[in-house]
């Protein structure tokens, strides 16, 4: 049997943002500190995603001390973090009661340029977690669960039976794992990683962000990788790729770890 290994880790600190690759993260109950942390809500109250603002997969996003900057072709702003701000503000995302502190208003007015719509970026807090479908597990402006993972093996399989091969960017991963078989991930009940536990949750249903290429969002939607997906990846009437995760022991995960299923 194959070992397994993490190859690649990602946090993505605003949702749809571009992701940060990591050496390491540390694992808390909600899933990779700093993953999701941050949203843009419009004025009527809708969450913003790439789904309908491809451009926001070009947004790249950091923490710096008391500050988050914000960078978009070119253009950037740093603005202060309101962590103790009681200014909030809730919008909708899937149907679902959100919310968060907003920053400051340079950031919004600077956002509402980039994209083109008047918008607002919040921070989660423990008042505006939302829980997990059935369960009553805490996250943040992640679509559905802490934590993503997905296969080289899986990809590579899926590759193969396209005309042309598609980057694991397109399902926006947190951890990537190299070595074992396509899709075995399917089967898993847990995992352990380092002093990390996880229970694999569900699989990912995915959607048609996975037809923008994050590299050239301009270009909109294609019909790939959904098309040839849904030849052999289909269960009812969703596509799947990749496996959620739910922290069950806390800790430090690295590069290189080995991954032990169970």
């Amino acid at each position: 049997m194959n070992s397994i290994h993490i190859s690649y880790l990602y946090a993505y600190l605003l949702k749809s943002g571009r992701p940060q690759s990591l050496d390491h993260a540390q694992i808390i109950t909600t899933g990779l500190v700093g993953d999701r942390d941050f949203a843009v809500i419009d004025d009527g109250g809708s969450m913003l995603t790439a789904r309908e603002y491809p451009m926001l997969l070009e947004v790249e996003a950091k923490i710096m001390d008391d500050h988050i900057y914000f960078k978009c072709k070119g253009d950037f702003i740093t603005v202060p973090r309101k962590t103790g701000s009681s200014k909030t503000r809730t919008g909708i995302l899937f149907g679902q009661s959100v919310g968060g502190l907003e920053l400051d208003d340079s950031i919004q007015k600077w956002f509402s340029k980039c994209m083109g719509v008047s918008c607002h970026v919040v921070e989660i807090n423990a008042v505006y977690m939302r829980q997990m479908e059935g369960q009553s597990i805490d996250i943040t402006y992640t679509d559905a669960a802490p934590i993503l993972l997905t296969s080289e093996a899986s990809l590579r399989d899926l590759n193969n039976r396209m005309t042309l091969p598609v980057g694991m960017n397109r399902f926006r991963p947190n951890i990537v794992v190299h070595g074992g078989n396509a899709f075995e991930e399917d089967d898993w009940k847990s995992l352990k990683i380092g002093s990390c536990e996880f229970e694999i949750s569900h699989h990912c249903p995915r959607c048609i962000l996975t037809t923008i290429d994050p590299s050239h969002p301009g270009k909109g939607i294609s019909k790939e990788p959904l098309k040839t997906l849904s030849t052999f990846r289909k269960s009812g009437n969703e596509v799947n790729f990749g496996v959620y995760l739910i922290p069950k022991k806390m800790g430090i995960i690295r590069l290189n770890d080995e991954v032990i299923p169970g």
